[in-house]
């Protein structure tokens, strides 16, 4: 097995561990073919709302926050959905991104980084 294979595995032993809390990733694409990218985010996604696990994930790749568009399009928007925050040096708050907003920027190719 490769290296992207032990990073999933422990992604998802990560998550189980968090079972009713909140798991914190840095940097979770680390490891990982931008081609499995989509498949990480909805396993994440469905184990996260099956343990009641809020996640909470740091990327710099343009591939990684594109590819939750796979699971953001198809999923009801909701307040505790899924959201991309960018934040910005000086700022007091995160500049939010919702679901529908999400599929909006890889469609118009807009940059949310």
């Amino acid at each position: 097995m490769g290296d992207g294979i032990w990073r999933i595995l422990g992604l998802t032993l990560a998550l189980v561990n968090a079972k009713n809390g909140v798991l914190l990733i840095d940097e979770i694409d680390t490891g990982l073919h931008f081609s499995t990218m989509s498949d990480m985010w909805k396993l994440i996604w469905e184990t996260a709302k099956r343990l009641n696990v809020q996640v909470f994930a740091t990327t710099h790749s343009d591939d990684c926050w594109k590819s939750l568009d796979a699971i953001a399009s198809l999923e009801n928007p909701s307040e505790d959905g899924i959201m991309i925050h960018r934040i910005e040096k000086g700022k007091s708050h995160s500049i939010a991104f919702t679901e529908r907003q999400i599929a909006i920027a890889v469609e118009q190719e807009i940059e949310v980084r």
